[in-house]
């Protein structure tokens, strides 16, 4: 039996239903018959959510060979996706305000992304009254409910941000500062003797009181337990938030006065206050002693992060570096996750859950059904057991012997990787990850990225590179 601990992949959990309000095959004009071949392309690949492809595709597409409304959308989509939120906030301004009409129905699937981009930029109240609005001429016409309950989760939770702003507002000077990383590995146990893996952590102090602090990519928020919140002194809101990992919860929002790591520090810093419960005693016992997590919150402030595993540091420079390829191997989920973007070693395109919370690299369910004759011929069979907010479950599995992994222009290879297929071991049943968006073929954990004496994760040119040994 492997042991896989997935405590920290917490997203809001909107995305199912909003999937229903952003169905974004209803964002794209209707074509004519004699439609370009450029305004067919981008046409497909936003109705398959391809936006890695679809950013590349507007990189070498001349703008006045796509129909101005099409391009339009499909730039505010490649921005909102790419962690470009101002530049976002002006495409989408400028189709609400001049071309409603050519919108129509679309006109709320774009006012919403506004939304969403508004408080991407820390406009909270502006955010917050935008999908209020949306949420009253709803219900005048009488939306169904859900729809408009989802609408108003994100209205109570820009406002209580809005009510508490500047959120993550820097004290420090900008410099280049270096933070020595530990490990902690309590967590991932396989028995009673031995651990397998480990989280990377970061010394801090909340309020002023020190603490031991989690770094995990796989955060869209950080978190602490409901003790710790008491402990560190935190101001509790009247906020709930839905959380998804395996199964579902539901956390708290608070805010810690100031945070700091190293010579860096923030005021009003929110954090997600939960006790996660699995209904595994042992896991749930375990998982009590979770130091707090620094998710994608802190991250986007620091801008880029490297992690420098030869001399176990993390390195936050004064500037960020210049991608040092053309296009964005990295992107934004709508549930503040991050998909990564690689190739396998015929150059099929891979797409990973970039998650340090996580220590074992693993593909899932969803590329396990591509390529379950090579997986059954060449793997060993095996079961995992995965701990996670709501749940532990366990799936039957294999062990692929040797697997390449590209991480942005350097390569490595994994002895032993886990493919998960998702099937219940004791009922057979397929099981699904409640905090993937079911597009993603793996999860990217800590035992790929310590292959690399160096690997550079920046979310303002948003892409990750490695340095090898």
């Amino acid at each position: 039996m492997r042991c896989q601990v997935n405590w920290l992949p917490l997203q809001n959990r909107f995305l199912d239903s909003m999937k229903k309000i952003f169905a974004l095959l209803n964002l794209f004009i209707v074509l004519s018959v004699q439609a370009q071949n450029a305004d067919v392309r981008i046409s497909a690949l936003m109705g398959k959510s391809r936006w890695f492809d679809l950013a590349q595709e507007l990189h070498v597409t001349p703008a006045d060979s796509v129909n101005p409304l099409l391009h339009k959308m499909a730039l505010a989509m490649t921005y909102h996706y790419f962690n470009q939120s101002d530049s976002a906030c002006i495409v989408l301004g400028d189709l609400l305000n001049n071309h409603q009409e050519e919108l129509g129905a679309n006109t709320l699937n774009m006012a919403v992304l506004l939304g969403m981009n508004l408080a991407r930029t820390d406009h909270y109240a502006e955010a917050a009254g935008l999908i209020q609005n949306l949420c009253d001429q709803l219900k005048a016409l009488g939306t169904d409910s859900t729809q408009i309950e989802i609408l108003l989760t994100l209205v109570q939770q820009y406002h209580a941000l809005a009510n508490n702003a500047p959120i993550c507002q820097p004290l420090h000077q900008a410099d280049t500062y270096r933070i020595p990383m530990k490990t902690y590995n309590t967590m991932h146990t396989v028995d009673d003797k031995t651990n397998e893996g480990h989280f990377i952590t970061m010394d801090g102090r909340i309020n002023g009181l020190e603490s031991s602090l989690v770094f995990d990519t796989g955060a869209g928020v950080n978190t602490m337990s409901s003790s710790q919140a008491r402990d560190y002194g935190l101001h509790l809101l009247d906020t709930t938030i839905p959380l998804a990992g395996i199964g579902i919860q539901h956390g708290q929002y608070a805010i810690a006065d100031t945070l700091q790591i190293g010579g860096m520090a923030w005021a009003n810093v929110p954090f997600l206050v939960a006790d996660f419960q699995t209904g595994n005693t042992k896991a749930d016992s375990i998982g009590a002693l979770l130091p707090p997590v620094i998710g994608l919150p802190i991250m986007l402030r620091m801008k880029e992060v490297q992690l420098d595993f030869e001399h176990r540091m993390f390195i936050i420079p004064a500037t960020p570096s210049l991608r040092p390829f053309n296009e964005s191997n990295l992107l934004r989920t709508d549930s503040e996750g991050l998909r990564f973007a690689t190739t396998d070693k015929d150059g099929h395109p891979l797409y990973f859950h970039f998650d340090t919370g996580g220590y074992n690299t693993t593909f899932l369910p969803h590329w396990y059904e591509q390529h379950k004759d090579e997986v059954q011929t060449v793997g060993i069979p095996d079961s995992l057991r995965v701990a996670g907010v709501g749940a532990v479950q366990m799936t039957r599995s294999y062990l692929l012997p040797h697997k390449e992994f590209r991480l942005g222009n350097a390569t490595t290879v994994l002895d032993s990787v886990i493919v998960n297929t998702g099937v219940d071991l004791h009922s057979a049943e397929l099981k699904k990850e409640q905090f993937l968006e079911g597009e993603e073929d793996g999860t990217l954990g800590l035992n790929l990225l310590e292959r690399f004496k160096l690997v550079i994760f920046n979310l303002k040119g948003m892409y990750l590179e490695a340095i090898p040994y």
